[in-house]
């Protein structure tokens, strides 16, 4: 916009030459700039030689400084934002590199390693009455069904029972310890969609329960007596008993705990199948479980079948199932 040397009137007289000074401003202040002007009867260039002349120049000093200041900040601020992004990223860095350490100091993967701090955190925060899914979601906030069931089936013995159904309960696995003496139990009183709504109790809690309930029934009804299994059943039943002890087994193996699986075969396998075998006709309990074993000769891990076959035969040699002296095993 040009700005002409004179205003409405007789043109004044200026005492230096007169250049032209263009400059882009805010509508609003172009408009303000107007009003008064044309208020006090100026034309441009005295308007703006007024300005200059009367307007106190060290609070425009000030003005100027404080916006070069609120500029600095700015730049302050977005440097400070880099400098935090920067710092969340060492630590997440820092944070993996302390699981690898630790991780390898035990001889295992980032993944099993992490997997074990969730399952600590879990039982530490453990109550009765709460379900997986809730558990996992308050004390992890983990919300994908299934990290939580992965989670799940490494605490406890999750399988489906002879009839293909899943069973009203489902037990720790001897590797977890932290979740020992819990018991994740089918809900009651509400439909489940699905194995993570099974619901924690506590075993003695369960127990205390069941001895009320069959105490107060003895006195009504003669208890009953549990048909033992045979044939077919009795097979179906040693094998899902001979794989539970497999995965756990191998568990052991596939995190290079060489010595801890070495231990389960030979102190924590006996005792379990002696109770396993309490449900098979004591007539057929040897042809079923050599059958199995037979069966999975060549799938399953070489050292594990002798391993077992070697627990077998102590076992059933004792006549009334009563646990070997000694079991040693080969890893």
């Amino acid at each position: 916009m040009r700005i002409p040397a004179r205003g409405p009137g007789r043109p004044r007289k200026w005492n230096s030459p007169l250049v032209q000074w263009r400059a882009d401003i805010p509508q609003e202040d172009y408009e303000l700039a107007e009003e008064e002007r044309l208020k006090l009867g100026l034309s441009r260039a005295e308007w703006f030689h007024w300005m200059l002349r009367h307007v106190k120049l060290d609070v425009m000093e000030l003005i100027a400084k404080v916006k070069h200041q609120e500029e600095y900040i700015k730049q302050l601020e977005k440097e400070k934002q880099a400098l935090l992004e920067e710092r969340e990223k060492l630590l997440a860095r820092i944070e993996r590199l302390e699981l690898e350490l630790e991780a390898l100091k035990q001889g295992r993967s980032v993944r099993s390693y992490q997997d074990a701090l969730k399952l600590k955190e879990l039982a530490k925060n453990a109550r009765e009455g709460v379900s997986w899914k809730a558990l996992c979601a308050e004390v992890l906030g983990l919300r994908d069904e299934g990290k939580i069931k992965d989670l799940m089936k490494l605490a406890f013995v999750v399988r489906k029972n002879e009839r293909n159904t899943w069973p009203g309960k489902f037990y720790p696995k001897d590797i977890a310890e932290e979740f020992h003496g819990w018991v994740l139990m089918r809900p009651k009183d509400r439909q489940v969609a699905d194995i993570i709504d099974y619901v924690l109790y506590r075993e003695d809690t369960l127990k205390a329960a069941k001895g009320l309930a069959v105490g107060e029934a003895a006195k009504e009804k003669v208890p009953e007596v549990k048909p033992l299994k045979s044939g077919p059943a009795a097979e179906r039943y040693l094998e899902m008993a001979f794989e539970v002890i497999y995965h756990e087994y191998m568990n052991y193996i596939t995190t290079k705990q060489g010595k801890k699986a070495k231990e389960f075969i030979e102190e924590k396998v006996p005792p379990r199948l002696e109770r396993t075998f309490q449900d098979i006709d004591p007539a057929d309990v040897r042809r079923a479980a050599f059958a199995v074993l037979e069966k999975h000769e060549s799938d399953w891990n070489e050292a594990f079948v002798s391993n077992l076959r070697r627990v077998l035969t102590r076992i059933l040699n004792a006549g009334q199932y009563a646990r070997p002296l000694e079991v040693k095993a080969d890893v």
